[in-house]
């Protein structure tokens, strides 16, 4: 299931969210501050219930502050509303009228709101203050019809009819204004302002959600010459299982799965032989990117590979039966002429202390090596042991095959 943030849903889009205990579709009516009109804790993503919720009167005049329903949006309703999301609704400052408009700083404080005549696109109607901005939703009367069951119906504005205190503007059911004398009951479709961080899952559901965290004693590995561990532990604070990715320069892998919060990892490439053979010399990035599904995070830390020696052996020696008394050896590759460069052998190799026999000058020349040990109490067995490190001029160099014979 793929999960977005909530900022990247387009105006327009229907969202899911939990009142009562049931899924109650919302429009997403406005991203970001809709102008100057709005405190900055307007700032964030707006919503309103896209059907009628219930049916009430506005209260016991049309100032809006002072009426029962917008006691009942911030008290009753908003604890139905499910509890992460409750937490999340931001407490905003919002344009109003009481004894003219109130903008900024000095807008009604609240977390669960009506929309006034202006955030849904009316204009220039008398009586009508100038509450706030038009919202980006609302570009035509089509956009504020709403219903109630089946049926379009007329819902409530928190503007008020200034020419006197009866009346309150509203929502007709064609999308056009009206107004109504405050106890008339009316359709309410409660609004309220989320942060822009919450996800969103492939159905439209809203949640809040923590990301991932990944922690390491240190990010700075510095210059590496032999296998290491990289150790980092993953956490999730909602307890959610993890998807740990392990990159090396931007190719993955590892990728490990249905990882528990709080597990202690290790960079796997660096930490064998194999892996660290297989990393080139100079400055790499490992990155450490941990999923909950929902969302994720990443962690870089760098060091730098510096190996300027090797050696080279046979896993297992090659036995043979009668004895081993010459050999011939070639190295071939690319060792600048300053390395210090160390060729042996062995024809006793299955012993508890293998005779080894300094065959440098030999492999150099390309001539025979002639075995001065004739002692194998295990059996006559070969190996070679190749030494190459570099030189004072720092050039590098390969070691490309190594092949031969013996009798």
């Amino acid at each position: 299931m793929a999960n977005v943030k909530l900022s990247t849903k387009a105006v327009g889009s229907i969202v899911k969210i939990k009142v009562n205990g049931a899924a109650k579709d919302f429009i997403i009516v406005h991203q970001g501050l809709p102008s100057s009109a709005y405190d900055a804790s307007c700032n964030g993503v707006w919503v309103v219930m896209k059907d009628i919720y219930t049916t009430s009167t506005f209260g016991n005049n049309n100032s809006y502050k002072d009426s029962g329903i917008h006691t009942y949006l911030n008290g009753t309703f908003y604890n139905l509303i499910d509890s992460k999301i409750r937490a999340a609704i931001k407490q905003v400052k919002i344009p109003y009228t009481n004894s003219g408009i109130q903008s900024g700083a000095n807008g009604l404080s609240t977390k669960v709101f009506l929309l006034s005549g202006t955030e849904v696109g009316f204009s220039n109607v008398s009586y009508m203050n100038t509450e706030g901005t038009k919202l980006a939703y609302f570009d035509s009367a089509s956009k504020r019809i709403a219903y109630n069951g089946s049926s379009a119906a007329e819902w409530w504005l928190r503007s008020p009819y200034t020419y006197s205190s009866d009346g309150v503007w509203l929502v007709k059911s064609d999308g056009s204004y009206d107004l109504w004398h405050y106890g008339h009951t009316c359709g309410v479709r409660p609004a309220f302002v989320l942060p822009s961080e919450l996800v969103v899952s492939d159905d439209g559901t809203v949640s809040v959600n923590t990301a991932p965290a990944i922690n390491a004693s240190s990010t700075n590995l510095g210059e590496k010459n032999a296998p290491f561990n990289f150790g980092y532990t993953v956490t999730d604070a909602d307890g959610d299982t993890l998807t740990v990715a392990e990159k090396l320069d931007g190719k993955t892998t590892a990728t490990r799965t249905g990882v528990a919060s709080g597990t202690a990892l290790t960079f796997g490439q660096g930490s064998t032989a194999d892996g660290f053979r297989r990393i080139l010399n100079g400055s790499h990035t490992i990155q450490i990117t941990a999923s909950d599904g929902k969302e994720s995070t990443s962690l870089s830390a760098t060091f730098t590979k510096s190996v300027t020696s090797a050696t080279v052996t046979l896993t297992t020696p090659l036995a043979v039966d009668g004895d081993i008394t010459v050999a011939v050896l070639q190295v071939t590759g690319s060792i600048p002429d300053d390395a210090v460069f160390k060729a042996e052998v062995t024809n006793n190799a299955k012993d508890a202390a293998p005779v080894w026999q300094d065959a440098t000058t030999e492999v150099q020349k390309g001539v025979n090596i002639v075995f001065t040990n004739s002692t194998a109490a295990n059996g006559a067995a070969f190996n070679f042991r190749i030494s190459v490190s570099r030189g004072a001029s720092g050039t590098g160099g390969y070691i490309e095959a190594v092949s031969g014979a013996f009798q």
